[in-house]
């Protein structure tokens, strides 16, 4: 367990099915973060968690809320290289939890943890071109544009692109 000041990063539990389910059936929530949204039963969510939970190339933390333990989200490293020190970052925070500093929070531990825990040394993300609220929030946590993939990914009927940041953890 990673603890913060207003949360703790922590491994997955039961009890977290329907909270996790709830964010991974929110279509929108899901758009922003270039899935395929479709419905998610509580057996799936659960097979989902197992998958990502047991893989030596990602790392995986609930995001709950200190005071309560209330799920809040999540927070993964996914396609980690130890050889070369990378990762690429994925967060979902509840619209609830938006807006609260509390992302801030939990890729701070996360870094955290990268850099001290698996020796990673940079983390990338890819994000919807016309997602300017987390770009901006990317930026201000030392993040920079490295790329961009053009008519990239499918939403609403077109291809947006997609921004590639990178963001080196001994920064």
């Amino acid at each position: 367990m990673l603890n913060g000041d207003k949360l703790v990063l922590r491994e997955w539990r039961e009890s977290d099915l329907g909270a996790l389910a709830e964010l991974r059936n929110d279509i929108e929530l899901q758009a922003l973060l270039m899935t395929q949204a479709r419905p998610n039963s509580i057996e799936r969510v659960r097979h989902w968690l197992v998958d990502r939970t047991s893989r030596d190339d990602m790392a995986f933390f609930v995001v709950a809320a200190r005071s309560d333990d209330a799920v809040l989200g999540y927070v993964q490293a996914t396609n980690i290289d130890r050889f070369h020190g990378v990762g690429e970052l994925g967060i979902c925070l509840s619209p609830s939890a938006q807006g609260s500093r509390l992302a801030q929070e939990a890729c701070r531990l996360l870094d955290r943890y990268l850099r001290h825990t698996l020796a990673l040394r940079k983390i990338t993300l890819r994000v919807l071109a016309g997602n300017m609220r987390a770009i901006a929030f990317y930026m201000k946590s030392g993040y920079r544009e490295v790329g961009r993939l053009e008519r990239h990914f499918f939403i609403d009927g077109q291809h947006q692109d997609v921004v590639i940041m990178e963001r080196f953890l001994d920064a």
